[in-house]
Formats: structure tokens, sequence, C-alpha cells
């Protein structure tokens, strides 16, 4: 590091040699009149300005845009996480046989733990549409509606959104697990 820093008053004397050199060279073959040099200079001298400010300014928008972009992606990351854990929470509730209300009221901590710092105001209020739809928490059908509609809502939130009709299809898929458990029930503890 520290070589680079010796470096630069390096480059800035040989530039300024070289510029002193085309100068002296310039002069001396009659290559430039007096007049003629100068508002070439004064030219030159403007135009590496002008250059040197729009790039400037291009490149704090460029680095400002890319701030920007790595936030969301942090955020988005984040979000991936925190509803991943949210839902495989609400879920692991229909998995237990027993269903207590503190699992239940588990998921309302979740949700303040969690939830509250991502989603807008408006998916908020759907959640709460929803968990207010819940008459009984024992209910496991009625729960896994709500919580495949739940799961819409944190998808579309994400932009992964599915058609219409996707709850039906969560609900339908873990039905599907529902039926081989009970199959095979010696399974069950494996």
């Amino acid at each position: 590091m520290k070589q680079h820093l010796n470096i630069w008053p390096v480059a800035v004397a040989v530039a300024v040699a070289l510029c002193a050199g085309l100068l002296a060279v310039a002069g001396a073959t009659g290559l430039w009149s007096g007049g003629e040099l100068w508002s070439q200079l004064l030219a030159a001298c403007m135009g590496a300005i002008v250059v040197a400010v729009v790039t400037m300014v291009l490149m704090r928008g460029q680095r400002a845009s890319e701030e920007e972009k790595e936030k969301s992606i942090k955020i988005h990351e984040s979000k991936v996480e925190v509803y991943s854990r949210f839902v495989a929470r609400m879920y692991k509730l229909l998995a237990d046989d027993e269903v207590s209300l503190c699992d239940f009221l588990g998921l309302r901590t979740e949700i303040y733990g969690s939830l509250i710092f991502y989603l807008a105001d408006s998916n908020l209020r759907l959640i709460l549409a929803e968990v207010a739809a819940i008459d009984d928490y024992r209910d496991r059908t009625r729960m896994l509606e709500t919580f495949a509609r739940i799961t819409r809502i944190l998808q579309a939130d994400l932009g992964t959104a599915h058609p219409e009709g996707s709850e039906r299809t969560l609900v339908e898929l873990w039905q599907r697990f529902d039926d081989i458990q009970r199959r095979h029930p010696a399974a069950k503890g494996d």
C-alpha cells in the first residue's frame, strides 16, 4: 500500500515534465503561435474539467444505485429467511397432534418479533383478517386453509406469488402428506 502512495508524486512529476517538454518542442518548432498555443491549452483544460465533472457525477450516481441495489438484496434475503421461519412454524402447528393455545399464540410473538418489520401495512391487515377468521385453533382444516392464504400473502410480498387458487394447491399438498401418514402409521415415529 505504501508503494502506491510513493508512485503518485512521481507520476505527477513525469506528467508535468512531459507537458513542459511538449510545450518547449512546440514553441521551438513553431508548431503553434503564442496566442494559438494558449487558446489550445485553455480549450484542453476546459475539456478535461468538463469530462472530470461529468465522470464524477456519473460515478456518484452509479455508486448510489449500486448501494441501493445491495440494500434491496439484503432486505429481500432477510425477508425470505424470516418468512420461511414463520411459515415453517405455522405448518409445524398442524403437524402436532395436540395444538395448545400457547402454541397457537406463539405465532403472534413471531408476527410481532419479525414479520412486522418487513410487511407493508396492507399485508399486515390481510394477515389480521385471516387470523380473525380462525374461530377455533384446534380446527386443523380451517387452520390449514388460513395458513395457505397467509403463505400466499407472504409469497406476494416477496414477489413470488403464484396464480389465484394456489392456496388450494397448498392445502391439497398438505393433505396428500397426511394421507401418506395415515396409510403408514408405523412410520410416524421415524
